[in-house]
């Protein structure tokens, strides 16, 4: 016998407990081929897979960190790359797509479709990066259709978008990117997998591509982070699942597969059944509470503080400009040295990402043609966002557990109550005439700032060697405190949009304690808010600021009842934070009472995915 079976969980069809026998009379249990073993813990070797919002985790089930990290994007190849139109192989759009995408260089050069002049007669398709489409297209996908975009500015729609795929292939490619490289396919184990050689023909793997495949597949869900605010977005997350099992059983060869919510994998990653999840992301802020490992929707609240927005806000600081919506962008100025004058220093030319400033063009050139068009593409978005990532996890961003908590005073939230803020036309207003308005002179620094530590870490040089100064002027200093924003109860004059639904987009960019506190309002039961309070589990990679715990535990002191104990559990190792859903799924996957709750093959073809839809339902 190959295998070596955990005989305490393992029972034969006459009833008999096989861990109560000994190793000499296990044997003739062993043999008949008519007994049923129900593979348990690491035999299933299944394989996880987590496409966030910024980044796409895989790996073995039953290891404790992934072993794949790549962007949740991938490039679209416009060339044929060598494929015959003629050619019997299947599924070409498969081979269209290649990942991973790297945001420290250029796309390929097969990636970009330069048009000669401006009307290429439909050529460019500017729904794919919400550009004019003007000179041609490039071939850069986000998965999901709330990194489908350039602006600042996130409304209520954005929000709602969050968690929707907007291209299942995309999707599928980041599977693929992860069976090659921790050798999925093949017909050995995947300790010993086929290691296929890069000199490949594209016909050769295609084949490895079709071959099946042994480990079933755990996908965390992404439609359990969706705002379900109507009827039409709940039957675009059931498509979507629907679509996900599709996927996973005809184009990823699936023997099994399993769809989980992230936010009862990050529970189950930290032993508890029931807990109150505070999942700080990417693209916003996420309150779930999990009772006796079942999710409850109705008590889920999301905000639009997150990651990404914490970035725009620090990119707006340093540029001056924040893109309120498609026509109009505020104006703010807070650079005005204590006793002169002064303007942001990125001004002129914006933050320059790497792959800009790691390169050599020449005005008018064919590499100028195609950053003008990555300008219009997400792909410039999301390589300014990691160099904002970079800034805003330095040592000079100070904790958040040693300010003082002056609640209601503007004067303490960053950016706020100077500066002063203009709105102009987009149309009308070029970016190289902004006139400032600039606030009245400060004669003496902000008293809630630490000399000593300040002194440690006065400059930043941004990739371009741009140096920020933080020390000698009011707003440099708030970049030090810039976290702060994502539990202040004012936001900074330049993020308010000039709209009628002013109103609307505050309550979808709450502060977190006041996320929480809203999520444990609609719990009724007053013995499953206490224990839901008490156990608050804080993950995502941006709740690795310092002092976020701390800060989340001292505000929901002042805001709830002093019969209620608050406890924030925050995991003291980045990776546990940041991939807690992918190793909640790797512990699930090596359980042996959940083997049962796989979706077979056999089950998806008798009865496809409306099966899986009513088994998986979040």
């Amino acid at each position: 016998f190959s295998r070596t079976y955990n005989f305490a969980s393992l029972k034969c069809h006459y009833g008999y407990n096989i861990a109560s026998f000994s190793s000499k009379d296990r044997r003739p249990f062993l043999i008949p081929k008519y007994i049923d073993i129900m593979y348990c813990g690491d035999e299933t070797g299944a394989f996880i897979g987590d496409v966030g919002s910024h980044t796409a985790r895989f790996g073995y089930g039953g290891e404790d960190c992934p072993k794949v990290v790549v962007p949740s994007a991938v490039y679209e190849h416009f060339e044929s790359n060598g494929v015959d139109k003629n050619s019997d192989i299947k599924n070409t759009k498969r081979v269209r797509f290649s990942a991973p995408v790297s945001l420290m260089n250029f796309p390929p050069n097969d990636c970009f479709r330069i048009s000669p002049k401006s009307g290429d007669g439909g050529a460019s398709d500017p729904s794919k990066f919400g550009g004019d489409g003007s000179g041609g297209d490039v071939g850069f996908i986000p998965v999901y259709q709330s990194l489908n975009s350039n602006e600042q500015f996130q409304d209520s729609t954005g929000i709602s978008q969050d968690g929707l795929i907007q291209d299942m292939d995309a999707w599928a490619c980041l599977w693929e990117h992860s069976y090659d490289v921790l050798c999925v396919r093949g017909n050995r184990k995947h300790t010993l997998g086929h290691k296929h050689s890069l000199s490949e023909n594209i016909a050769s793997s295609q084949l490895i591509q079709d071959m099946p495949i042994d480990h079933p597949l755990l996908a965390v869900d992404s439609t359990s982070t969706v705002v379900e605010t109507s009827l039409h977005i709940a039957n675009d997350c059931e498509k979507q699942r629907a679509l996900m099992l599709e996927t996973l059983f005809e184009s990823l060869s699936a023997p099994a597969a399993y769809l989980a919510p992230s936010a009862m994998l990050s529970s189950f990653a930290y032993g508890r059944q029931t807990a109150l999840v505070v999942d700080v992301g990417h693209t916003g802020t996420r309150v779930t509470p999990i009772v006796d490992g079942y999710v409850l929707k109705n008590g889920s609240c999301r905000s639009g503080r997150g990651g990404k927005w914490l970035c725009s806000v620090q990119q707006s600081v340093l540029e001056g400009s924040w893109r309120g919506n498609v026509d109009t962008i505020n104006k703010w100025n807070g650079w005005k040295l204590w006793d002169k004058g002064g303007a942001p220093p990125c001004r002129e030319n914006g933050v320059i990402p790497r792959y800009i400033a790691n390169s050599k063009f020449r005005q008018g050139s064919r590499q100028d043609k195609k950053i003008q068009l990555l300008r219009q593409c997400p792909f410039h978005s999301m390589t300014i966002h990691e160099a904002m990532y970079e800034m805003i996890t330095s040592p000079h961003i100070m904790s958040l557990d040693i300010e003082n908590h002056h609640h209601g005073d503007a004067s303490t939230v960053p950016f706020c109550g100077y500066g002063g803020i203009e709105s102009d036309d987009k149309s009308n207003q070029e970016s190289d005439n902004m006139e400032i308005v600039h606030a009245e002179e400060e004669t003496e620094k902000p008293s809630n700032i630490h000399d000593e530590e300040f002194n440690e870490r006065k400059q930043y040089e941004l990739p371009d060697g741009t140096i920020v100064d933080l020390k000698k002027t009011r707003a440099g200093a708030d970049l030090c405190r810039i976290p702060e924003l994502l539990f202040s109860g004012e936001l900074p004059s330049f993020v308010q949009p000039h709209t009628e639904n002013k109103e609307e987009y505050f309550k979808t960019m709450m502060p977190i304690q006041h996320l929480i506190h809203q999520s444990l309002d609609i719990i009724l039961d007053a013995d499953v808010r206490k224990e839901l309070c008490s156990s608050i589990l804080l993950t995502g990679a941006s709740s690795l600021l310092p002092g976020m715990g701390k800060k989340i535990s001292l505000d929901l002191g002042e805001i709830l009842p002093s019969t209620y104990k608050c406890k924030v559990i925050a995991s003291k190792y980045d990776v546990e934070r940041k991939y807690a859903a992918w190793i909640g799924g790797s512990i699930l996957s090596s359980l042996g009472s959940f083997q049962q709750l796989w979706l077979s093959r056999k089950e998806y073809d008798e009865y496809g995915a409306v099966l899986g839809l009513q088994r998986f339902k979040s």
